[in-house]
């Protein structure tokens, strides 16, 4: 995780992300959703994973050194109404907008729901829960905030599996007017998503997503970053996302 202090922050919401530069000599800055933001200390919270040069960089940052930052910037998740409830399904650290995202839901009093995805270890403590067992995440056991982990690898307190099917065992014994009044929250590697939205469709539920892309400029204008849409046409993840509904996604070119 990395906090950066941001002059001018304005108020970040679930959903959006910043464009972040990692080196003078690294010709494109990164995109990285934001896990939390203090507006009124002007800071952002990042929760990464080492994947080439520019992350690579980013262990190394020490306090007092400056970087550009553009954003908040595109599109956040939409709140539902009072009455919803809400299930979070997150694989690796797409985790991050979506811890962003409980935090808020829970705080607006909707009923919240976290599963997440992850084989390496968890970069937040985790700790039983007292009365289903399995291992929950300690900060948002704090809050109230229900949630459970997913490995394909055996491990004590885990759901064995893929989080997508951790959803799908979640989502069986729920009756149908219990879905009508459930919202699908994701974020994620792309496949997963995917796989996830034929588990929504299967249950009946409404949901959004935020897309992961590469982007050049993060701002819209180099249209580099677009998504095929469902209805045939593309649109830009930095600005038009990169939150999405669902059902507005075509998943057949995204990883089915």
């Amino acid at each position: 995780m990395l906090r950066l202090q941001v002059p001018g922050l304005a108020p970040a919401q679930p959903g959006q992300f910043i464009h972040l530069t990692c080196g003078p000599d690294l010709t494109l800055p990164r995109p990285f959703s934001i896990l939390d933001s203090d507006s009124a200390n002007q800071t952002i919270d990042l929760l990464y994973r080492v994947t080439g040069e520019g992350t690579q960089r980013m262990t190394t940052w020490q306090t007092g050194f400056v970087t550009p930052v553009l954003g908040p910037i595109g599109h956040p998740f939409t709140v539902p109404p009072t009455g919803t409830q809400a299930i979070l399904v997150a694989g690796g650290v797409g985790l991050a907008p979506l811890d962003f995202l409980a935090r808020q839901l829970a705080a607006q009093g909707i009923a919240t729901t976290v599963l997440w995805g992850i084989e390496t270890d968890p970069p937040f403590p985790v700790e039983p829960d007292p009365v289903q067992g399995w291992s929950v995440l300690s900060h948002l056991h704090a809050r109230g905030i229900p949630s459970r982990l997913a490995a394909m690898t055996p491990r004590v307190g885990f759901f064995q599996g893929t989080v997508v099917e951790l959803a799908a065992d979640h989502l069986q014994p729920l009756t149908a007017l219990e879905r009508k009044d459930l919202m699908l929250y994701t974020c994620g590697p792309t496949p997963m998503m995917a796989a996830l939205a034929l588990v929504a469709e299967r249950f009946g539920l409404r949901g959004e997503a935020s897309l992961e892309a590469r982007m050049a400029c993060g701002f819209g204008a180099c249209v580099g970053c677009v998504a095929l849409m469902a209805a045939g046409q593309y649109r830009r993840v930095c600005v038009d996302g990169p939150v999405f509904a669902l059902a507005e996604v075509d998943w057949r070119q995204r990883g089915l």
